[in-house]
């Protein structure tokens, strides 16, 4: 790889001057010279857990990288394990052959102005943030030369990119920033009842303008999804960005959350499928929001029917269809969910399984008699 100069300011000296600078962990694993081969466009959205259980993700990735140079980028401070997982294949996945693997670890917002750094990033076929912390994504990486050569890698470059856990939580229109801990001194993350309580609490910290995928605008994402419980979080974090941004309705707003191992995977058509062990789930509302008001719980029951789900079991190689363009999917499952606030003390996620008729398009599903309701309180 070739690395351009960069242009150096008095200010830039001033400070080098007066504060020590971190050496940059930059790793690379493979030939360093740079290579242009053919790529596709595509998008990974991973839940976190073993990335060895969406393998046939990271296949779907490889394979439209055209063997191209691979960048990982960290914020956790680690090298960690992707250039032999990737470069090697060390768990005998049947990747195809990468030309090189590098790992970008960021530990500040001068890193993500580091020439090299974005030298390396233009150069790369298939780019991909791992799991960590997404408060350092988005405090050290927002609006730099970083930022805006990924996102002009999502916009021009056709080349997959990816993301697990926080990676995958900083690749949504709106983002969950994680800055906060939850308001209960008992607990560390913010959880399902912290959000279905006060979801206009300092704690739900929505941005938007960060990275922007196609198709994801204005579209929120949420991971470790169904192991943490965070059905209820997430009908919350829908609701707050109906009351950030006037421009976010209650009907239409959307959202993706993947569980462990498992990861959501779109093509250049807006197709995605599910690949792994676990669910991808795909929600819109569709009814306005009962209640919604600073420091009081939130109640979207809409008798039951605040906001629909298509769930898609993952497999291996890929299962289920859902088109981004139209939100609709194909061979999933088919669900309707709320936040029961009547109680306002205790407000509950709930959730319904449907049976629709084969065409529904945007229309309210016509429900069968066998459905079966199930309602509970969210812990996590």
């Amino acid at each position: 790889m070739t690395f351009s100069a960069f242009p150096i300011t008095a200010a830039l000296l001033l400070a080098a001057a007066c504060a020590p600078v971190l050496a940059l962990q930059l790793y690379t694993t493979g030939d360093p010279n740079d290579i242009a081969p053919s790529t596709a466009e595509a998008l990974c959205l991973a839940g976190g857990g073993s990335d060895d259980d969406w393998a046939g993700g990271w296949r779907f990735m490889l394979d439209r990288s055209g063997g191209g140079d691979v960048v990982v980028i960290r914020s956790d401070g680690r090298r960690g394990g992707y250039e032999p997982f990737i470069y090697d294949d060390d768990g005998h996945h049947g990747f195809p052959p990468v030309d090189s693997v590098t790992t970008v670890v960021i530990e500040g917002r001068s890193d993500a102005h580091r020439p090299e750094v974005i030298d390396i990033v233009r150069q790369a076929e298939l780019i991909f943030f791992a799991g960590g912390d997404q408060w350092n994504y988005i405090h050290w990486i927002a609006h730099t030369p970083l930022a805006a050569e990924v996102q002009h890698a999502l916009d021009e470059r056709a080349i997959p990119v990816g993301g697990t856990s926080a990676g995958m939580a900083v690749l949504g229109g709106i983002d969950y920033s994680g800055r906060y801990s939850s308001p209960d001194p008992h607990k560390d993350l913010v959880d399902a009842d912290d959000v279905m309580r006060d979801p206009t609490g300092r704690f739900v910290d929505l941005r938007r303008g960060f990275l922007i995928p196609k198709r994801l605008h204005n579209v929120l994402t949420d991971t470790h999804f169904s192991e943490r419980d965070r059905q209820g979080r997430l009908v919350g974090f829908m609701a707050r960005a109906t009351w950030n941004w006037p421009d976010v309705l209650p009907i239409g707003v959307k959202a993706i959350a993947a569980d462990e191992g498992t990861a959501a995977c779109i093509d250049d058509r807006g197709e995605a499928k599910a690949y792994g062990v676990g669910h991808v789930f795909f929600l819109e509302g569709r009814r306005e929001i009962e209640r919604l008001r600073e420091g009081e719980s939130l109640h979207w029951w809409a008798k039951r029917y605040a906001v629909k789900a298509f769930v898609m079991k993952a497999k291996e190689n890929g299962a289920g269809s859902f088109d981004l363009d139209r939100w609709i999917g194909a061979d999933g499952s088919k669900e309707r969910w709320w936040v029961d606030g009547r109680e306002p003390a205790h407000p509950r996620f709930g959730r319904k399984a449907v049976s629709l008729a084969p065409s529904v398009g945007d229309r309210p599903p016509r429900v069968r008699r066998t459905e079966v309701v199930v309602t509970h309180p969210e812990t996590s």
